[in-house]
């Protein structure tokens, strides 16, 4: 798992001390996420040029010893690298930009749960960046090269104690399978409100990319959230995931009538979508039963 910086909390110092003081709070909040299992925090390259100190970027702050001392270097360089080639990130995900109040801010958007469902480590600034979530702005092309805007939250943390109070995020994250194979094999044990079609399981046994698997994992999870607490009737509002039914003409087409072990055929329309790409998990939901099942896990139908 890694983390992502947030660009936008780097700002000026006055002074030495005061930026001293600020960089040792956060090398402090890098061992602190590597003692919760993630293993580097990356960064745009745009704040290695940033103005910290007059005259001084930070790339040139990491060499002055007034600041920052040889340790805390050591930890900075060895827990932080770029988050290039950012090319690759965006074909992945189809992103064009994120933006948080009308600023560019790729650190946040790489973080929020919409993308990597990671965290933003930023400096602290009161009563501006803190310990707490914000709605970061999501700009994609959709499947028909159509450029979607979303909001999703993202976890961001200035402090030590802010992070130890994501512990069972980080316990979570750590735990989730990184292969569809693995997956597939808990899903009993994972989602006992759900039941899987037989082709669905191969399906999600043939999934490889970790991304995708920890995306559907989640998608997976908020089905289960639904129907462990009884919320019905259906409606797109009652998933945290963007999930929908399919338009009357495509929910005609046979891939969504699925035959399941029982032998009943359901009508798989409804889908929670998962990236990268056009990922969609087709299910039905028995609302008497507070049940669902997954029909279908792949690439868009």
């Amino acid at each position: 798992m890694e983390a992502y910086f947030n660009e936008l909390s780097l700002h000026s110092f006055t002074d030495n001390e005061t930026a001293k003081n600020a960089f040792l709070l956060l090398g402090n909040c890098l061992k602190k996420l590597s003692e919760m299992g993630v293993s580097n925090t990356r960064m745009t390259d745009e704040a290695t040029r940033k103005g910290i100190l007059s005259g001084q970027t930070l790339n040139r702050v990491l060499n002055n010893e007034a600041v920052i001392d040889k340790d805390l270097k050591s930890v900075i360089i060895n827990r932080m690298c770029t988050l290039e080639p950012i090319d690759d990130l965006e074909n992945k995900y189809n992103v064009t930009g994120f933006q948080y109040n009308g600023e560019d801010c790729k650190g946040l958007g790489w973080a929020c749960e919409d993308i990597e469902d990671s965290v933003a480590l930023g400096l602290s600034l009161e009563d501006i960046w803190t310990d707490r979530n914000y709605n970061v702005n999501i700009y994609m092309l959709d499947e028909d090269g159509e450029e979607v805007s979303s909001v999703s939250q993202c976890k961001h943390v200035v402090t030590p104690n802010g992070i130890e109070n994501l512990r069972d995020f980080f316990q979570t994250k750590i735990n989730i399978p990184t292969n569809g194979s693995v997956l597939a094999i808990e899903t009993v044990s994972l989602f006992p409100h759900l039941i899987f079609a037989g082709q669905a399981l191969e399906q999600l046994k043939n999934i490889k990319d970790a991304v995708a698997v920890e995306q559907i994992y989640y998608r997976l999870r908020d089905l289960e959230r639904v129907a462990a607490n009884s919320i019905v009737p259906i409606s797109t509002s009652i998933f945290k995931y963007k999930t929908t039914p399919e338009s009357e003409t495509r929910s005609r087409l046979p891939e969504m009538f699925v035959k399941f072990e029982d032998g009943e055929t359901r009508h798989c329309s409804w889908h929670s979508r998962f990236i990268p790409g056009a990922g969609r998990i087709h299910f039905y939901y028995d609302e008497s039963e507070k049940i669902f099942y997954v029909g279908y896990i792949g690439e868009k139908l």
